[in-house]
């Protein structure tokens, strides 16, 4: 199990968790203060002036050329700190592998997906805010739902498969148990893969991805290195949990709850601000686009606490499914020190930050669960 080396003390931890919120609170600060600027200082009406005059007149395609425009300004503005963050510090801790070339086109991949999901978006959004009357929000959300029921559907196959090398996990005594695990709690899978981003990081995790047909447990090979397979069989005994305990679909309750709130105040925002800042005051003007990037901006900050301490009510009922379907505690407690120093994990991090940025519990207090010592 020598992919431990590169774990380091609690002190390593604790320095790469504040590398994270660093850069975090300067992501979230650069996404509030590019559209304030664009608003207050005029530019936003200005852009839109210049698309109408010179290129479209249409609202749809003109904020689909505002917003192709702005994605491409944002990654470049924020550039050196995604250097910093994803490539720099994660090297600094002994936690990837990838060399700058490798790390600039997963990014460029990464990006390029979700500037295409977010071009869709937009175009959508400003085709109903143009067409759809005053409950444009409503359906909206309902778009967005349906959106990423699919996402939930296709996208992690596809990306593991895109991202990673994946392979079948060779026949043996490990893939038998886990196939077993899973009939036994009545849950179909396709396989049992290995994906191999070994290469590339010493990060462990494993998932259970994909709904119906499509569905998979995926291990990662840093964490067929790393641990034995009684410890591989309570980490996917976990997942499997969320499986039987539904919470894929109690998550996206929540998160269709959290549309449905968010796409309402921003049309509240929209109707009380878009006469500001010299827009026309029309909810279809696409000088609105900063302030609709704004208001989802602090709404999706708002929302993120709420999701993540619903989340961590659930991982903790998948912990208490795995321990009771697999009998194992002293595997479960060794699996999850292991996740917390191979992926540099603060074991008992401060309350208010596991309260608001933690979808997980802590290491530390899994742990003393596990142990039948809670707090």
């Amino acid at each position: 199990m020598t992919r431990l080396e590169h774990s380091s003390n609690p002190h390593s931890a604790k320095r790469y968790e504040r590398t994270k919120l660093i850069a975090s609170a300067l992501y979230f600060t650069t996404y509030l203060a590019v559209p304030l600027v664009v608003l207050l200082t005029g530019l936003s009406v200005a852009i839109r002036d210049f698309i109408y005059g010179s290129i479209s007149g249409n609202p749809v395609l003109g904020a689909s050329i505002y917003f192709i425009g702005a994605g491409l300004f944002m990654p470049v503005l924020t550039l050196p700190l995604s250097w910093w963050s994803g490539f720099r510090q994660k090297h600094r801790f002994g936690l990837s592998r990838k060399t700058f070339g490798e790390w600039l086109l997963f990014l460029l991949v990464v990006l390029g997906m979700r500037s295409l999901f977010a071009v869709l978006l937009v175009v959508g959004l400003y085709a109903l805010l143009a067409y759809s009357g005053p409950y444009w929000w409503a359906w909206a959300a309902i778009a967005m739902c349906i959106v990423l029921l699919l996402i939930k559907v296709i996208t992690p196959v596809v990306l593991m498969t895109i991202l990673c090398k994946t392979d079948p996990l060779p026949e043996g005594e490990l893939r038998d148990t886990l196939l077993s695990l899973a009939t036994r709690v009545g849950t179909s899978v396709r396989g049992v893969y290995v994906w191999k981003p070994d290469e590339q990081t010493v990060m462990a995790n494993a998932a259970l991805a994909g709904w119906g047909r499509t569905r998979r447990i995926f291990i990662s090979d840093t964490l067929l290195d790393n641990f034995d397979d009684a410890e591989v069989e309570v980490v996917i005994a976990h997942e499997l949990g969320h499986q039987v305990n539904h919470d894929i679909a109690r998550m996206f309750v929540v998160q269709v709850v959290i549309i449905a709130i968010a796409m309402f105040i921003t049309d509240l925002a929209l109707r009380y601000w878009s006469g500001s800042f010299g827009l026309d005051g029309t909810l279809h003007d696409i000088a609105n686009l900063p302030l609709l990037a704004l208001v989802m901006t602090v709404v999706t900050a708002v929302s993120v606490p709420l999701h993540n301490t619903y989340s961590r009510h659930r991982e903790t009922a998948a912990d208490d499914f795995a321990l009771k379907v697999t009998e194992k505690r002293e595997e479960f407690v060794s699996a999850m020190e292991k996740l917390g120093e191979v992926n540099l994990v603060v074991r008992d991090p401060h309350w208010l930050l596991e309260t608001l940025l933690h979808s997980h519990p802590s290491i530390g207090r899994r742990v003393r669960r596990a142990s039948s010592d809670p707090e």
